[in-house]
């Protein structure tokens, strides 16, 4: 599959040598020397900064969230392995003509485990305890995405961060100089949780409009079924079946489908929930735009390059202490099955920071829609950098709002531009003009 993948994206990028359409380091991992980096360690990661350090799944979704005096136990029912759906004919089409699957349930709604019948969960089944378990593989992340309250994992990565007593970035007055106050009503936790969702609901509205007055791009699923009405029904479509979908790859799917109870097979896309995708279309992709707004205000808040095992090794008054404080965390699978957290131990566990878990976690909920069937790598790729332009208007038009002199925020960005936002509502964007010059048009002033 690795080298299936370098070789189709290979060809896009010679094909396309202005990178209009394809790009490296946008669309695709690229290595320290330019050239395209797909491998096992970057094939289910965005190639964000400092992403590829530790393990694939974000510490944010690792640890136990606190939530005032209450506990939020990061583990969840998992879909059941192996199984797809929508890969026979008349449930792909009743999904296109209904929106519904086979128990006329609809997204979100979907893989019920109410319904008679079903078995949609990983045994001993959901509602048992003891079949709770931590995000630990692509198909986990499928199914929080599918539920999740979409600034969900973002708002409890604030948690986390302000429970561990992250620093404030650098730029921060209450960091600088106000060394005798304390932040709360503005630049304190309930500010930052509000903020957190207020660009969530905004982001939300600015991809829809992409989303119905834009591109009105189709989802990944409704792809296959043009492939699948292509080849066996000689519909012309003129899908590209030998240069980006191979005969290999297309007997790999059918193969695949056919071992799941598909009588001769079908070229249609193996899918994680039982009604396929939402309906509404594919980019831009709404879980990755709020990932980016989201993840953006939190890179801007906190020290972004602190690294992890220093900032959860600070002191936590009034919480629980645990063996695990003090250093990042991987699971291990022990052969009675569940999971058990351990220190991570990686070569790479010193160039693990707060920035990077934080680009981490939003290409986690990115590709994790990707897994689920219902997206485009792109749509992904590109709705992260959509979100983080949200997020850094929403802060140059509110950077007027504060009593504190002094206030500046930065972060850096997705594509590694060092991004600052100061109390005078200035952008600046170091190394890429043309991205300053958007964020300082008029119309994403602050008010005076």
């Amino acid at each position: 599959a690795i080298k299936q993948l370098n070789t189709a994206y290979g060809k896009a990028l010679k094909d396309d040598p202005s990178q209009g359409r394809v790009r490296l380091g946008l669309d695709l991992p690229k290595r320290a020397d330019g050239f395209l980096d797909i491998g096992t360690n970057t094939v289910f990661r965005s190639g964000l900064p400092s992403e590829q350090y530790g393990p694939l799944v974000s510490q944010f979704f690792l640890h136990d969230v606190t939530y005032g005096t209450q506990i939020i136990l990061q583990k969840q029912y998992p879909y059941k392995p192996k199984q797809d759906f929508l890969i026979k004919w008349e449930d792909w089409l009743n999904a296109q003509n209904t929106g519904l699957d086979n128990f006329q349930d609809g997204y979100p709604s979907a893989n019920n485990p109410q319904r008679t019948g079903s078995d949609f969960f990983e045994a001993p089944g959901f509602g048992q305890p003891s079949a709770l378990r931590r995000i630990r593989n692509m198909r986990d992340l499928a199914r929080f995405v599918h539920k999740d309250a979409l600034h969900q994992a973002y708002f409890n990565a604030a948690l986390l961060l302000l429970s561990w007593g992250a620093p404030l970035d650098p730029a921060n007055p209450y960091r600088r100089y106000l060394n005798r106050q304390r932040p709360f009503a503005t630049l304190g936790g309930p500010h930052l949780l509000s903020l957190v969702s207020e660009v969530a609901s905004r982001a939300l509205k600015v991809v829809w409009r992409q989303k119905w007055g834009v591109h009105r791009r189709l989802r990944p699923e409704a792809y296959g079924g043009l492939v699948e009405m292509q080849i066996k029904q000689g519909r012309p479509y003129g899908l590209p079946i030998t240069d980006v979908i191979t005969q290999d790859l297309l007997d790999r799917i059918s193969s695949h489908n056919q071992a799941q109870g598909v009588a001769g097979g079908s070229f249609l896309l193996p899918m994680a929930f039982s009604s396929g995708s939402p309906i509404h279309p594919a980019y831009g992709a709404g879980h990755a735009t709020v990932a980016g707004a989201c993840v953006t205000i939190l890179k801007a808040w906190f020290d972004e390059d602190q690294k992890l095992s220093t900032v959860l090794s600070r002191p936590r008054p009034g919480q629980p202490s645990s063996p695990l404080d003090g250093q990042p965390v991987q699971i291990v699978q022990p052969d009675g099955g569940g999971d058990v957290l351990k220190p991570y131990s990686g070569n790479d566990k010193d160039l693990i920071t707060v920035g990077g878990e934080l680009n981490k976690i939003a290409s986690n909920v990115a590709m994790g829609r990707t897994m689920g069937g219902v997206h485009w790598r792109s749509d992904n790729t590109r709705s992260l950098r959509l979100g983080e332009q949200v997020a850094t208007v929403i802060l140059r038009r509110q950077s007027k709002d504060y009593a504190e002199p002094g206030l500046s925020m930065s972060y850096q960005s997705f594509d590694g531009y060092r991004v600052t936002i100061d109390g005078n509502g200035q952008v600046s964007v170091d190394g890429n003009p043309a991205l300053e010059s958007f964020y300082m048009q008029e119309k994403f002033a602050p008010r005076s």
